[in-house]
């Protein structure tokens, strides 16, 4: 035996010695995942290919245009967004809108699993969660990225048709933060071509260009040698290549392709300064912001420098927290770090969020913290916790490796292809995070600041609300403000956290199972114990180690008194950001290092619930928690008067957009006089209470008999139940149960029109359709409804977005709720051009009437495989099955059987969708609300 474990011994000793031999040329480049076949045809373009099979029988297909809105001439700003658009309106192979529709036929549905993006330097299209089983789906979405490629159609009347869509993408995406950013680019971008391509474009050009100019645009950046394709998923990665080098290869080279530059953003050696303000800010924002160059090397040192980089910036993130948490600064938050900024730019930034009066003092305060790293470092023992949660992380990550979606990979790829990052796989990840980590010493991470705090490339941004603009900080203030602090002799940080501290301050008296029950149709097991808890647990073998929690109980809100509701907001609100325990959020986190439980609850209108996770191994600190969450929660007056200190101000210094009239006044007309619905004002903040807070957080959470605990995971009975005895089983009982209480439904009944006229800074249309009707509970009634629901979306997108280029989009919500009575809602909302807003909005009431006649076969076909493609049972994941056994308990209803869902949908007819409709919508109460912009 001896001689055995001498033999263990020295072999992992040289496994050891040989790993740190791996590691010890940092200069050598990260291994790009072999399992990821890469090629790259005679024209240039790229291929990547891997086999995945999360999730079985499905795939995604990817293609990353190395093109963006910064290659644009001022006769083509927002050409590079608006031909993204263009793809999706016709190619070669499926005239005009043959592509969506035969994809949607198949199950894959338009805006969820088909989509693109465009940024200033990329354009990234997807076809994503493809069906594998059928060759002739696959081989058409080969067709398509090779369309994509190559021949779009890029039809003129498609074109003029697209103008309006994306007039109104304009329109939506035009808010204050849009805004702000487009007037301080100039400065973060130091007139650069990035400073005046914002991607949406200007709308004079979307609506004016010559077509002519965006097919060149098209014919010069579209092209092979800056394309690559990925597809990820359940295939066959030989005969998938085969396939991609016989299609992907007739696509001709560009002969002479003009050069793809990268931009340059110039130096500036001196500081620039920006100001700007606007009625709808609400805080002031003062950020000191330097631009750096990134090296483009992809070596195992810049790998081990990122890790440097990023434990800086959780480090000082956690100063900032701290500080804001003992209130002892002037800032509302603030950060201070290096993160990315544009392709080849990073920037680092010191940044401060204050009050109108306050912006010096908080700016100050924010840059006080990051000197006293530069003075004084980080301790060890920050830094020491700080590596060992993320070895956890990465250990946990390294356990779930086979659980990456296609999705994910096709995402890492593109960082490859587009920004030249390797994908590494999962075992260099560990092992190198493994050996390095533990490597990286206190002195190296405190030295981020100094080394990236240069005094070329600076900038100062300074936004904030048009109220109090004579009070912001001009460049020579914050100039002094440095100055000043650089200059100033600051005290070291103290960690006062011991480190030994106990989670619990009292020992548990632990219950007893009483009684046992097997339910066979989910193979779980039930658990009474001495205190009246249930405990519903079920063991899943899914490897991934870990263990979720759910408890549940009725009431909520509903039991409580109109004066009562801004203290049950309190504790809903305030509690959980007082720690729990003897514990501040500071000191728990700390001595909670290295584990990974998590616990928190939810204070709802009809009920209450605690909800847990972890891995295994800390099971029984997750169960310490949920204890502790009932029996030792922490209420801090000091914390409280912080939060309420904030409350107030935010209150005082109210700036309402027009975004926020719209919220509230849909909340008033939608409760139509609830005594119940309370402004949230002064008054209202005056009716909370701190000590009938801790009232209602103990009269929620103090009866275990009233709770039922669900318990999914990766664990076996003979390792929870004497844990569960110990920690729940230990929870008070008053052996009550309770209800939730019907406080009446207030939705206006009939039918109600408003128009009503916001002041706004950019002039938008927005239609809000609210419907609600009561109904007898059945699954078809539910199934029915949500596929009403999505054949609208349908039928809007073809008629309003398509052929109208009314709208950017029409949002369809269909909803249901069996509490406190069973009723069927409908939202339709939009935004649009004023001037076509009740045309809009008569089309919409003419589709409604027309599916209440009838409903298209295609249509339904369509939201069928959608919808089977989504309910995919999902039975090694511990969420599923948490979902499974709480509607089980609540309702009765077993998700598993064909009963529920399958029976259903496999039999639905278009007569059955066509009478769900008129059913619901010859009842339905409609409260219809038009937002228009003020007239002058």
């Amino acid at each position: 035996m001896r001689k055995l474990l001498l033999l263990i011994l020295g072999l992992n000793l040289i496994s050891n010695i040989a790993r740190a031999q791996e590691f010890a040329d940092l200069s050598q480049p990260v291994p790009f995942d072999t399992t990821i076949r890469k090629g790259v045809l005679p024209n240039g373009l790229t291929y990547y290919l891997k086999r995945n099979t999360n999730p079985r029988g499905l795939a995604s297909f990817y293609i990353y245009q190395n093109v963006g809105a910064s290659l644009e001439t001022e006769q083509q700003d927002g050409l590079a967004h608006f031909l993204e658009h263009m793809a999706f309106n016709g190619t070669n192979t499926f005239p005009g809108k043959a592509m969506l529709n035969m994809l949607e036929h198949n199950g894959v549905k338009f805006g969820k699993d088909i989509n693109a993006y465009t940024t200033k330097n990329e354009t990234v299209y997807n076809l994503s969660r493809v069906p594998t089983k059928d060759s002739g789906l696959v081989d058409s979405c080969l067709l398509i990225l090779r369309d994509w490629c190559d021949e779009l159609s890029l039809d003129e009347e498609e074109i003029d048709a697209e103008r309006g869509v994306i007039s109104e993408e304009w329109r939506t995406r035009h808010t204050p933060g849009f805004r702000l950013q487009w007037k301080l680019a100039p400065t973060i971008y130091n007139g650069s071509i990035y400073a005046y391509r914002d991607v949406i474009g200007e709308l004079d050009v979307i609506q004016n260009f010559d077509p002519e100019e965006l097919r060149k645009f098209y014919h010069e950046w579209y092209r092979t040698d800056l394309q690559a394709v990925a597809i990820v998923g359940d295939i066959d990665v030989d005969a998938m290549e085969q396939r991609v080098i016989e299609l992907f290869s007739a696509i001709p080279a560009i002969e002479n392709p003009k050069e793809r530059k990268a931009v340059i953003i110039p130096d500036n050696q001196e500081p620039m300064y920006v100001q700007v303000t606007d009625k709808e800010y609400k805080n002031v924002n003062i950020n000191l912001k330097i631009r750096h160059k990134k090296s483009k090397d992809n070596t195992m040192q810049s790998l081990r420098d990122s890790y440097v980089n990023s434990f800086f910036n959780a480090l000082m993130k956690g100063r900032y927290k701290e500080l804001v948490l003992r209130g002892k600064v002037p800032f509302l938050s603030a950060s201070a770090g290096y993160g990315p900024l544009e392709r080849d730019y990073s920037t680092f930034d010191v940044y401060a969020v204050a009050n109108i009066g306050k912006e010096s003092e908080a700016f100050e305060a924010a840059y006080t913290e990051l000197q006293r790293v530069i003075q004084h470092g980080f301790t060890n023992e920050e830094l020491e916790r700080l590596k060992v949660n993320t070895l956890v992380a990465v250990e946990n990550n390294y356990k779930k490796r086979n659980g990456i979606s296609s999705d994910g990979y096709c995402k890492a790829i593109k960082r490859a292809y587009l920004e030249g990052q390797a994908v590494s796989d999962a075992k260099f990840k560990y092992l190198f995070a493994k050996e390095i980590i533990p490597g990286i010493t206190v002195e190296e991470v405190s030295a981020v600041a100094s080394k990236y705090l240069s005094d070329i490339n600076r900038a100062y941004v300074v936004t904030g609300p048009d109220k109090g603009a004579d009070s912001l900080p001009t460049q020579e203030e914050i100039e002094a403000i440095i100055a000043k602090v650089e200059q100033s002799t600051i005290e070291p940080y103290v960690d006062n956290t011991p480190v030994d501290a106990p989670l619990m301050s009292t020992t548990p008296i632990p219950g007893k199972v009483v009684s046992e029950k097997t339910i066979d149709a989910f193979k779980a097991q039930e658990w009474t114990l001495s205190n009246g808890a249930k405990v519903v647990f079920k063991q899943v073998n899914n490897k991934t180690n870990k263990v979720i929690l759910k408890a549940v109980s009725k009431g909520g809100k509903s039991l409580y008194d109109v004066k009562d509701i801004p203290s049950f907001r309190a504790a809903s609100a305030f509690v959980s950001g007082f720690g729990i325990g003897a514990h501040d959020p500071i000191q728990f986190k700390k001595i909670t290092a290295g584990k990974t439980p998590s616990c928190g609850f939810k204070f709802g209108e009809y009920e209450e619930s605690v909800s847990a996770s972890t891995m295994v191994k800390d099971l029984e600190t997750m169960l310490q928690l949920v204890y502790m969450r009932f029996e030792e929660p922490r209420f801090d007056r000091n914390a409280y008067d912080q939060l309420m200190e904030r409350n107030y101000y935010n209150i005082n210094n109210k700036v309402e957009t027009a975004k926020d009239l719209m919220r509230d006044t849909l909340t008033i007309l939608s409760n139509n006089g609830d005594p119940r619905l309370l402004a949230f004002d002064k008054y209202y903040l005056e009716q909370m209470d701190f000590e009938r807070m801790k009232e209602i957080y103990f009269e929620r959470l103090s009866n275990a008999a009233d709770f039922t605990f669900f318990i999914i995971g990766d664990v076996d009975a003979e390792t929870l139940k004497p844990l569960v005895e110990e920690y729940i089983g230990a929870i008070n009982s008053t052996g009550e149960v309770e209800e939730w209480v019907d406080n009446g439904d207030y939705f206006p009944k009939g039918k109600h029109e408003h128009r009503i006229y916001l002041p706004m800074t950019e002039p938008k249309a927005t239609v809000d359709l609210k419907m609600r009707a009561d109904a007898d509970y059945s699954r078809e009634t539910i199934i029915y409804h949500n596929i009403l629901g999505s054949v609208l979306n349908l039928r809007f997108t073809e008629n309003i977005r398509e052929k109208e280029g009314g709208t950017y989009g029409v949002n369809v919500r269909p909803t249901g709720s069996r509490i406190p009575e069973m009723n069927l809602g409908l939202e339709i909302r939009f935004d649009c051009d004023p001037a076509k807003a009740d045309h809009l909005k008569e089309l919409v009431y003419k589709e409604l009437k027309q599916v209440q006649k009838s409903v298209l076969q295609s249509d339904l076909d369509k939201v069928v495989l959608n919808m089977k493609k989504n309910n995919r049972k999902a039975l090694m994941n511990n969420n599923y099955w948490l979902s499974v056994l709480t509607k089980f308990y609540e309702t009765g209803e077993n998700r598993m059987s064909p009963e529920y869902f399958d029976n259903v949908i496999n039999n639905v007819t278009t007569k059955e969708i066509a009478k769900a409709a008129k059913k619901f919508l010859k009842k339905a109460d409609i409260l219809d609300i038009m937002f228009l912009p003020e007239t002058k």
